[in-house]
């Protein structure tokens, strides 16, 4: 028993090691030739903050926001929603991305990918949020850090199992990635991003609840708000999104792995 834990550890090491050195691979590559599309994928949530802070201050639109800042209401549904558009997107191109180390799987690769692009992402949102606090929106600071971070985590394994579903789609019909990416930013207008879902009539609140990242947004908010209205949040509808995607793109990855090597 002793030389088999000693074994796995040794072997977990190793592979961690692999993981480790891959990350710096992808870090590298977003330095040669994809720093400003990397760049403007982080900024893309923050201009949108902006813009719609500025065109609802200019035009003095209501708004159906919570707390006291508009921007930290935006900022609370823009963040997690593009932490998942970008997870999606980077772990479906990782999955075809060719290994450079011996040993290194796709599926290697793709872990590696969804962990580098996570940690950056994670620092992002912090750092807004500590700006926020900073510039004296007391609210910036999360009522519970662990239910803040909770659906966090979760959309990040959902988007890296929605990734390797669309990479293996996409090997049959390479339309599929820009019917996915038009589909998916449609979806801002249906996941609670720009609303409370509890104060919106009946039909459309049935449409947003169908939606999980719906429950990744407003499950960040309580986190961020404590007291924040949430009766149509589901923890676990989103933690069974995100097992049953991730568990059918391990599927599909190895299926598609072995019906491309038969060619």
């Amino acid at each position: 028993m002793i030389a088999i834990a000693r074994n796995t550890t040794i072997a977990v090491s190793n592979w961690w090691n692999l993981i480790w050195i891959t990350m710096g691979q992808v870090l590298s590559s977003y330095g040669r030739g994809g720093r400003v599309s990397f760049i403007i994928s982080l900024l893309e949530p923050v201009i949108l903050i902006l813009l719609l802070y500025v065109i609802r201050g200019l035009f003095r639109m209501g708004t159906t926001s919570f707390g006291t800042s508009l921007f930290l209401f935006m900022a609370t549904g823009f963040l997690p929603f593009y932490l998942f558009l970008n997870i999606s997107g980077r772990a479906r191109a990782a999955g075809g991305r060719a290994s450079r180390l011996p040993g290194l799987t796709s599926l290697d690769i793709t872990i590696a990918t969804t962990l580098l692009n996570s940690i950056v992402w994670i620092t992002m949102i912090v750092a807004i949020f500590v700006g926020m606090w900073l510039y004296g929106i007391d609210q910036a600071r999360p009522d519970s850090i662990v239910t803040s971070i909770t659906p966090l985590l979760l959309l990040i394994v959902m988007g890296m199992g929605i990734g390797m579903i669309n990479n293996v789609i996409a090997r049959y019909f390479r339309l599929w990635i820009f019917i996915y990416r038009m589909a998916t930013r449609g979806l801002v207008f249906l996941s609670g991003v720009f609303l409370i879902v509890d104060l919106q009539p009946l039909w459309l609140r049935a449409w947003m609840i169908a939606n999980p990242l719906t429950h990744g947004i407003e499950w960040f908010r309580v986190g961020i708000y404590g007291h924040y209205p949430h009766n149509s949040l589901d923890r676990a509808y989103l933690i069974e999104w995100t097992l049953i995607t991730l568990f059918l793109g391990m599927v599909l990855d190895r299926a598609g792995i072995r019906a491309f090597a038969k060619k």
